[in-house]
């Protein structure tokens, strides 16, 4: 009877931790974005399309990924100010 009260309660434990992560992340479009990231992306890639933009709560706090199709992705803080730059090969 324990193992199945233990198997359930991780379960729950599970299903909670899950359900969480799922609500810290949302995809927006760049219209969505902070003003500051909104210009930075005008004025640097004007010609590169943007795949997707996600805002995520990382340690409480509002992060923004911006992926172009040129294989660079933006990380922008809450501010709009650039936090990572990443460059796939």
């Amino acid at each position: 009877m324990k193992k199945i009260q233990l198997l359930l309660v991780a379960t729950a434990v599970l299903l909670l931790a899950t359900g969480c992560e799922i609500d810290r992340k949302k995809v927006l479009t760049v219209e969505q974005l902070p003003p500051a990231a909104q210009m930075y992306i005008e004025e640097n890639m004007p010609d590169a399309k943007v795949l997707y933009v996600k805002k995520e709560q990382k340690n409480f706090k509002t992060h923004y990924e911006v992926r172009f199709d040129n294989h660079i992705e933006y990380e922008f803080d809450s501010d709009g100010e650039i936090v990572d730059i990443d460059v796939d090969d």
